[in-house]
């Protein structure tokens, strides 16, 4: 079937998988050791929730209620139309922040919003001030695969810390090797 398939120029469709997504865990010893960078117990879910009438407020209550049953999410919307889910464990324990954010991305897909996943984070900041994430590792489903962000200021970047990390992590987790693909979060 699969040749007639590809004969016929149809392709299977790969389902996107959250594993690289748990293993951002072996990645907090290099960024620790290397670079003085802790998880802040923050990460969020963005996605898109046009498309549907009355799909926002369903896409909004899956993500909100999603992760631990004691805290809820929040959910915010920016200026470019999307909505994002902030998930925060506040000890900073990064295996339960990533089981939740891994639990607002499967409640989300099987709502049927797969599609309107945009892209997860976790974000880093040096020991001596959490308050202020100096990395954000991004996730991007469809790709599979991690890049970093290191915001400057208010309208920059630091491209050399974010080169620097890739080669780091490049035999930790699964990085984004097309630099053009790392936008802005």
């Amino acid at each position: 079937m699969a040749l007639l398939g590809s004969l016929l120029g149809k392709s299977r469709s790969v389902r996107p998988s959250l594993l690289p997504l748990l293993e951002l865990r072996s990645a907090v010893v290099t960024l620790r050791s290397g670079y003085g960078l802790a998880p802040t117990g923050a990460g969020t879910v963005c996605f898109f929730a046009e498309g549907r009438p009355g799909a926002g407020t369903e896409a909004e209550i899956i993500a909100g209620l999603a992760g631990d049953s004691a805290r809820r999410n929040v959910v915010t919307h920016d200026a470019h139309g999307r909505t994002i889910v902030r998930c925060w464990r506040e000890n900073g324990d990064l295996g339960w922040l990533l089981g939740d954010l891994v639990d607002v991305n499967e409640r989300l897909a099987q709502a049927g919003f797969a599609a309107w996943l945009l892209h997860t984070t976790v974000d880093f900041a040096e020991l001596r001030d959490m308050r202020h994430p100096r990395l954000t590792m991004v996730y991007r489903r469809e790709r599979g695969s991690f890049y970093p962000y290191a915001p400057r200021g208010t309208r920059g970047r630091d491209r050399a810390m974010e080169l620097k990390i890739r080669s780091s992590l490049t035999r930790i987790v699964a990085m984004e090797s097309d630099i053009g693909r790392w936008r802005p979060v």
